[in-house]
């Protein structure tokens, strides 16, 4: 299994401890777990839902800035957990709108999308030489099992490697 393909796997289990800032410097400790493919659809989709509850019947120019609001607290209720015992730290993104200041959230944001990059293999993440290592790869074996690991980006990062070699 390939190094990017294990750290993938790590990832979804792989917990970030994160401390709310406060003035008192007693903040919260909170975990954050990477979300899958499938935690962003439904966040996506619960975030349509959040839309239509409040009257909105679709999402639109008008009130595409709510839709991504609603979007990232469905994200981060799926990505918050007890860091004590990994489970999910709110049962809803409601719950959790109620319970997070604004800069809290934004303060999340941040740290979740750091915890993501460290954890995700995708082309825009991957290091220069890790790429470099890919692309040795496939020139030594045009079948070699980690390009079924690899993203989208990362292939047509690799053909145009490979078309011109000057550009990689």
């Amino acid at each position: 299994m390939s190094d990017l393909l294990t750290k993938l796997k790590a990832g979804r289990a792989a917990q970030r401890r994160v401390t709310l800032p406060s003035k008192d410097g007693q903040g919260v400790e909170l975990g954050l777990r990477v979300l899958t493919e499938a935690d962003y659809m439904e966040a996506g989709l619960a975030a349509i839902e959040t839309l239509r509850a409040a009257g909105h019947e679709d999402v639109n120019v008008a009130n595409a800035d709510l839709y991504e609001q609603a979007k990232v607290t469905e994200l981060l209720a799926r990505a918050l957990v007890d860091p004590a015992t990994g489970k999910p730290l709110v049962e809803s993104a409601a719950e959790l709108r109620g319970a997070l200041a604004r800069a809290d959230k934004m303060f999340l944001i941040d740290q979740y999308l750091d915890h993501e990059r460290e954890y995700s293999p995708s082309e825009v993440n991957m290091s220069a030489e890790d790429f470099a290592q890919l692309l040795e790869d496939v020139k030594k074996n045009p079948a070699t099992p980690r390009l079924s690991d690899s993203s989208t980006a990362t292939l047509k990062r690799l053909v145009q490697s490979l078309a011109e070699p000057e550009a990689s």
